[in-house]
């Protein structure tokens, strides 16, 4: 899950001043179950601006909006509320947002979230950073947690000198992950993990802008008709 914060509302109504019609567009997915950009957040949207005089010219709530698919489907139903508004207010991460962008490039996009981290979604309410999508996963030899992600220094070999009590040394509050590495790979009967050396990151993985395309898989070909007797 992506998590996102709502932005101000004084930021998003600055950032559409002299712009009087607004589509608002929000995300089925991340968005919806953060509680950041469903069907909910867009109405409050919604009647939060039009108090403030803005004219709602309609609203939708694509599924995924990162998938510029499903964004151009659902804006075909909208077609003509689309084209009344003069600004689009995307209730979706960056991705989302910049792909309503480039679908609708003719008007002003603007973001009404904060896109945050990427994320384990605990609870409704309660989510933490578990991944920085460094493009070179050794969750293998870490008994399935990652130190970039979850150390507050990326540590890539054991705890720093700092840890006391199991406790991180950067915020107290929080487990050690190496500890917790450790302790997992005891239960998991692979503590020998622990003394495998990890190269620095080849930080060349993560460097942006990034793009893939990726090969489909062949269709199976037909199965063979089943008879009955």
């Amino acid at each position: 899950m992506i998590v996102t914060e709502q932005k101000p509302f004084e930021e998003v109504l600055q950032s559409l001043q002299g712009h009087t019609k607004v589509f608002i567009v929000g995300c089925g997915s991340c968005a919806t179950a953060w509680h950041t950009g469903g069907e909910r957040e867009v109405k409050e949207m919604a009647a939060r601006l039009t108090e403030q005089g803005k004219t709602i010219t309609g609203w939708m709530v694509v599924e995924e909006t990162c998938d510029e698919r499903k964004t151009k489907r659902d804006s075909r139903a909208h077609a003509a509320e689309i084209t009344e508004a003069d600004a689009i207010l995307s209730m979706a991460c960056g991705a989302g947002s910049q792909v309503v962008a480039l679908t609708h490039d003719s008007k002003p996009l603007l973001p009404a979230l904060n896109a945050m981290f990427l994320a384990r979604l605990q609870r409704l309410n309660l989510a933490d950073e578990r991944c920085v999508l460094c493009g070179d996963c050794i969750l293998a030899q870490t008994g399935g947690i990652c130190p970039v992600a979850t150390c507050p220094k990326e540590l890539m070999n054991g705890p720093c000198g700092g840890y006391r009590d199991g406790k991180c040394e950067v915020d107290p509050q929080r487990d050690c992950s190496w500890v917790l590495i450790y302790q997992r790979l005891q239960r998991l009967g692979q503590i020998e993990d622990i003394q495998a050396i990890h190269t620095p990151k080849d930080q060349s993985k993560r460097k942006h802008p990034r793009n893939v395309a990726k090969a489909l898989p062949t269709p199976d070909a037909a199965p063979s008709p089943v008879h009955h007797h």
